[in-house]
């Protein structure tokens, strides 16, 4: 419901997905100059919706048999990544999922739902 609140249910203004990640502030900055990497923060957003997005991505990469928690093991226990960085990409992936759900009306299906009901 707050994310609604804070996004809207029309997402004409929002006509790629990448334009509700920068808006939200969960896109990474690219400063690069001379192949030097000058920034990796995310950039300016809407603070409410992120906080929202993260605690999202808090609870989502909790719940067993979830994608978010495949993902999550997967980046911080075999490529090493950080926890706080893997939790604001969950949160990206989750506006993602929510920007398709709004925009083009399909109903969220987890992709380890779909391995399990194949293999019965």
């Amino acid at each position: 419901m707050q994310i609604k609140a804070e996004t809207g249910v029309d997402m004409k203004a929002f006509m790629p997905a990448a334009m509700l990640v920068g808006w939200a502030g969960l896109k990474p900055r690219n400063d690069e100059s001379n192949g030097k990497f000058k920034s990796r923060s995310t950039t300016y957003g809407n603070k409410y919706l992120r906080k929202i997005l993260i605690e999202c991505a808090w609870g989502a990469s909790r719940t067993q048999g979830c994608f978010f928690n495949k993902f999550s093991y997967h980046q911080t226990m075999v490529r090493k990544k950080n926890i706080q960085k893997v939790q604001v990409a969950i949160a990206r992936k989750i506006l993602v999922v929510i920007w398709n759900i709004l925009e083009k009306g399909v109903v969220y299906s987890d992709v380890l739902e779909k391995d399990k009901t194949k293999d019965n």
